[in-house]
């Protein structure tokens, strides 16, 4: 009980002493003093309140030396307080407009970093996902000597795994819901843009049984034949870049459906195109007699 009583009174004469502090910051007219009591709150993990101040007095030390501490420390302070996307632009601004500073190097990759932590769960918008590889690929280029650089691929590998489950959770979405058009465009979309994906032949078998299913429940006769060519198309490519796949059993009985309705079609479009010969030979033999009468 003393001990809890002990730890309450300390933290409770931080708190005090943390907004004396801030207070005559705020209070005073001299930059350099507010400077040091920024730094101070700083340092002491008060970063809201760090950056209040710093933000006062940032366009009195343009051009010197601390103008780029003040930038550096907002954008450290933010990062911490887990602001990412306003870090991200502080850092990145810093590197910008101090490129010979030491810690340059450091606010880009952390600039980039920054990003990376903002990035969602996979089922949400990506858009920080989209721009953490940008960042994380443009430090690459800007330090390709940098120590940061396999971490910052390690990253983009990351970022591209939860783009890449997205893409194939949506895809499915498609297929379950017999969207089975939109569900083979969208796997087939999915290979090309991941084509080292762990994904890829799962996203290959599905894209099967969504032309399979299009082809064969899903088309008027005139649009079936070039859909089960399609879909025998896709049948070709699953087991030409994975001969021994998992899906193998699968696979060969869709294919026989589609080959066996390949050979019916044909024969309906076939006596389609003879009924129709014959249909137009019967009226133009009765257009004839009409004119002959």
């Amino acid at each position: 009980m003393f001990k809890k009583l002990s730890l309450v009174v300390l933290i409770g004469a931080s708190l005090v002493s943390c907004n004396k502090t801030y207070n005559k910051a705020m209070k005073s007219t001299d930059k350099d003093e507010i400077f040091t009591l920024a730094t101070q709150l700083y340092q002491d993990g008060k970063y809201d309140l760090a950056n209040e101040l710093y933000e006062k007095i940032s366009t009195s030390f343009v051009g010197t030396e601390k103008s780029a501490d003040i930038a550096y420390n907002m954008a450290q302070g933010n990062f911490n307080e887990k602001s990412f996307r306003l870090a991200g632009h502080q850092f990145k601004s810093f590197a910008g407009a101090y490129p010979m500073d030491s810690r340059a190097e450091e606010a880009l990759f952390k600039s980039a970093f920054s990003y990376y932590k903002d990035s969602p769960k996979y089922d949400l918008d990506q858009t920080s996902t989209y721009t953490a590889i940008s960042e994380l690929q443009g430090f690459i280029n800007s330090y390709p000597e940098s120590a940061h650089v396999a971490e910052a691929n390690n990253y983009i590998t990351e970022l591209r795994q939860k783009l890449e489950l997205k893409s194939f959770e949506i895809s499915k979405v498609y297929y379950k819901t017999m969207k089975y058009k939109a569900a083979g465009v969208s796997f087939d979309n999915m290979v090309d843009e991941y084509p080292d994906s762990k994904f890829r032949e799962e996203a290959m078998m599905y894209s099967l049984r969504s032309k399979t299913e299009l082809a064969l429940n899903f088309s008027r006769i005139e649009n079936k034949d070039l859909r089960l060519q399609d879909a025998r198309t896709q049948y070709l490519l699953l087991t030409r870049y994975y001969p021994q796949t998992k899906f193998k059993a699968e696979a060969d009985k869709l294919m026989e459906k589609i080959d066996k309705d390949m050979v019916d079609t044909k024969k309906q479009l076939a006596d389609i195109e003879l009924a129709k010969k014959k249909f137009e030979a019967d009226q133009a033999e009765l257009s004839k007699e009409q004119n002959n009468k």
